[in-house]
């Protein structure tokens, strides 16, 4: 009896190459997810409670509202006492409530906890050790961070301010030139890594003065000057390019500086 076309599809359609190429696919495809299923490590009920909790938290703190953000981020502390991060937003709730041993507390707690490898973590501490003038608890955390992330601007421009910090804070010798000169040190490679830091200009160009280089100084702010927009500087320009070209004994540029100052109103 002659077979019809269509006893002989279902006879050989398994031989058919595309089909093949299918089943293999299939298969790859289920080996994979088994694979997968393997190293998937599943989130606890706390892991995934005190996560959504942080991430409420940062919202409330980032619309600054600071009562709501502690209690999230409290909460989320609680449910996973050991994730440094929850510890670190709450921290810095703590200290915009102006509780700054609890949110110090809070920040030695997570590094006791693993945050010793957090660049993020030490730039904290070491910004607000700074705030209290612990300058050299700062420099200590600042240059970890300096060790941990060398390619983070925050990390060198933190540990050149601490040390410039420290040397305003010392007696006159030549020791404190040595400081400044450490921190002019880290003033330039933050701006190398962040090269239109307005901020960071201006604090070198300060350095470079106090370290009787004002030549440097000028060029600086004259970098800092290019910034913005001509006739637009912000008086803090205006003011250090001032004080640097009278050091530079430079008196009619100084003279040509006020009489802008007046025609922009800004006296």
């Amino acid at each position: 009896m002659h077979q019809t076309a269509l006893e002989s599809y279902r006879q050989n359609r398994y031989d058919v190459p595309m089909f093949r190429l299918v089943i293999i696919c299939i298969l790859s495809m289920f080996i994979l997810g088994c694979q997968l299923n393997r190293s998937f490590t599943p989130m606890s009920p706390r892991h995934f409670f005190g996560s959504e909790q942080s991430r409420q938290g940062i919202v409330a703190l980032e619309q600054g509202h600071l009562s709501e953000a502690e209690k999230l981020l409290e909460d989320a502390v609680k449910w996973n006492k050991n994730d440094i991060n929850h510890r670190r937003h709450y921290a810095e709730v703590l200290w915009q409530q102006g509780r700054h041993n609890d949110a110090l507390q809070q920040l030695d707690e997570a590094v006791r906890r693993g945050g010793q490898n957090s660049a993020s973590l030490h730039i904290s501490i070491a910004e607000k050790r700074l705030e209290l003038n612990e300058f050299q608890t700062a420099y200590q955390h600042a240059d970890s961070a300096v060790n941990l992330e060398p390619q983070n601007y925050r990390s060198w421009a933190l540990r050149g301010r601490a040390k410039k910090v420290e040397a305003h804070h010392a007696e006159h010798n030549e020791h404190t030139l040595a400081m400044l000169n450490e921190a002019h040190e880290d003033y330039l490679r933050a701006i190398s890594l962040s090269p239109g830091h307005a901020g960071l200009l201006s604090e070198l160009a300060s350095i470079q003065m106090n370290c009787g280089q004002p030549e440097q100084a000028l060029a600086t702010w004259l970098t800092l000057q290019n910034l913005y927009p001509q006739g637009a500087e912000p008086m803090e320009v205006m003011l250090g390019k001032m004080e640097t070209l009278t050091a530079l004994n430079r008196l009619d540029e100084v003279e040509k500086i006020k009489m802008a100052v007046r025609e922009q109103g800004m006296q």
